[in-house]
This record gives structure tokens, sequence and C-alpha cells, in this order.
């Protein structure tokens, strides 16, 4: 088959991805722009990021509708916007690779199911997945693994659940994995409970442009918990120049991280830790049901809390990251500590209030 290109124009929301930009909260284009990438196998034309456009007419729907949350923000919401596009963007690119590796291994078209917003879709493609998992190379099975953990939760279907928590499994036997298996889950919860409201210059500062949130409980797994940095977890200090940098330009100056970074980006976090973590995951629902039963499971102060938006029909996405500082045992719940709005002891019952899911990850 000849070569051809897949041409995808972005809504005037999507982002423009320019170096570490796109991972520390850049700036939303304001202009219609293409992105262009060249696939030897298929071709399709998309106008629009479908995830993106549903997200901006369900928001649209909710202004109308004047239905706000009453709650204390514990993300500037302009910021926390910047995060969710950014991550359905992402989410679109990745789909589309995991459409073209399917494609090579089972020549069959599957970009219109890969993309769709239809829940059904998604579940065939990922039944696909759990079929040419073995097929595929190493790469290959990072990228589809990526499908799984952003659809198979939210789903609801239990086969690409199982799937998912079997190569989760699997995956703890990996090397990295071992050589990372330190990690003093209390020290880091006080580390973070103590120093909520401080800024090392040894770390940028994201206090006067992007968001702050990974950045911090990164610093509470690290320097509190003594996890030792690895792959593209790490974040290291080039010169003192530009300690709260206000653009990428001056982040990169004064930082090394990896393009995308674990270290600042909740979406990249989740990617990197959810493979090498034991998962509790709840839906709003279910934790404030059943709070005082969880909390006397094995969840413990230092556990990282990720929360999740259902921000695109029943797509899910991360806009959030906290660690427990405290324990509340009168109330039997967890308290949380975070930036960007600096927090010490924030209850999850009231945190969780603002999202659709949480995901509390047991980091060994």
């Amino acid at each position: 088959m000849k070569n051809k290109k897949i041409v995808i124009l972005l809504a005037s929301a999507t982002l423009v991805f320019n170096g570490m930009s796109a991972y520390a909260n850049g700036d939303i284009s304001t202009t219609q722009n293409q992105y262009v990438e060249k696939n030897e196998s298929i071709a399709v034309n998309i106008e629009l990021n479908p995830y993106i456009e549903l997200y901006k007419k369900e928001k649209e729907q909710t202004l109308a509708q004047h239905n706000f949350v009453n709650r204390d923000e514990l993300v500037d919401p302009l910021e926390e916007e910047k995060v969710i596009l950014q991550t359905l963007d992402s989410y679109f690119k990745q789909d589309i690779k995991v459409a073209e590796i399917l494609h090579k291994i089972l020549n069959q078209e599957v970009y219109e199911k890969t993309i769709s917003l239809e829940k059904e879709d998604k579940i065939e493609i990922m039944h696909l997945i759990e079929e040419s998992y073995s097929i595929a190379d190493s790469e290959e099975q990072h990228i589809l693994m990526g499908y799984l953990t952003r659809y198979s939760r939210s789903s609801g279907d239990e086969r690409a659940e199982n799937f998912k928590d079997r190569l989760t499994t699997a995956a703890k036997s990996d090397p990295e994995f071992q050589l990372l298996a330190a990690y003093n889950s209390a020290a880091a919860g006080n580390w973070a409970y103590n120093n909520y409201n401080k800024y090392s210059t040894n770390y940028p500062a994201f206090t006067a442009w992007g968001s702050d949130c990974t950045n911090f409980v990164s610093q509470a797994m690290h320097v509190g918990g003594g996890k030792p940095m690895s792959g593209n977890w790490s974040a290291y200090k080039k010169n003192s120049t530009y300690l709260v940098p206000k653009n990428a330009t001056e982040l990169n100056y004064s930082w090394t991280f990896s393009d995308p970074s674990p270290w600042i980006s909740v979406e990249q976090f989740s990617k990197y830790w959810i493979p090498k973590s034991t998962v509790y995951s709840y839906s709003k629902d279910n934790y404030e049901k059943n709070h005082k039963s969880i909390y006397l499971g094995s969840i413990a102060k230092g556990d990282v809390v990720i929360l999740s938006k259902g921000v695109a029909g029943w797509i899910t996405t991360p806009t959030h990251l906290m660690i427990i500082s405290d324990l509340d045992g009168l109330n039997r719940d967890f308290k949380l500590a975070g930036h960007s709005n600096e927090r010490q002891a924030y209850p999850l019952l009231s945190a969780i209030k603002a999202y659709d899911y949480i995901e509390i990850l047991k980091i060994s």
C-alpha cells in the first residue's frame, strides 16, 4: 500500500505542542492548527479531535444550565482546563498510534473504532489489544497498555480490566520495578505535611506558570520518602537563573526533565507509576458510601491519590494529584497534602466532591 498521510485538523481549543510547554501547562492555541503525521499503512482524515469537541460541548451545556459545584477549589480552574485539554489531545494522538499498531498486526481497519466515543467500540478495541498484545514489540506493547489504562476502568468491561491487571502484575517482575522498590511511605507523608507551603530551590516552583501538584508529590516521594529517581521520573537543576520559571524556555534553561515528564504532568505520572504500584480505584459514590471500610484496609500515609474527572462522555482524565499526609480515625477518612492551592491535611471526602474517580497508589 502506498504511503499516505494522516491529517488531523485540531479544533481551536487544541494545544500547540512546543517541547516541554505541553506538559507544564503551556498556552492553549486560539487559532486553528494542523497536525500532520506520516503513516506508511493507511490514511485517515479527521477534521476535529472528537474528545475535545465533546468536552467543549458538555462544558457549554453545563454552563448553560448553571450547574456549578460549590467547592473549595483544589486547583485553579484555568489551570485545570489546560490540563484537561492537554490530556485529551494526548489521548487522541496516542489512540491514533494504537490504531496503527493494530492495523499492522491484524490487517484490519480499526481507526474509527479506536477513536470512537462509543463505549462498545472502545471495548472491542481493548479485546483486540488482548488478542494481539503478545505479537507486538515492547514499544508497541507500552502504547497498547496505555490504551487499556485510559479506558478499561471507566468502560466497566471486566475482561479488559482483568487483562490490564494481569499485565500490571507481570510488570512488577521487571528489573526496573525491583530497582525502584525502596520507599518510606510514612516519611513521604510526613514530609508533605511539614512542607506543604514550602518550595525548595532544588526544584522549580510552578507558581508563576503551570501547576505544581505533580512536582510537589514527586518531591514528597523522593526527598521525604527516599524513592530514587529513575528513568523519566527525574528532575535535575542546571543553574539557579529561573527558580520560578514563567515559560517553557526558562524551564528548559535552568532545569532538565524528560519530555514528556512524569515529574510535572499528571497524565504522565499516572502512566509511569500505575504499573509500578498496587492501585485501589473508587468512584466518587463508592468512596463516599464505603470510606469507613476502605479506611480499615491497607491504604496508608504516603500513598498517592490521583483525582480524575469525567470530561468527555464516559471518558475520564486524571487532572490533579495529592498525597496522603495524615489519617482521620474519627471520620475514617484520609487527609491530603498538595499544591497548586496549598493543602496540608485536606479531607479526601471533601476533595472527591469535584471529581468522578480516584486511584490510590500504594507505591512499593
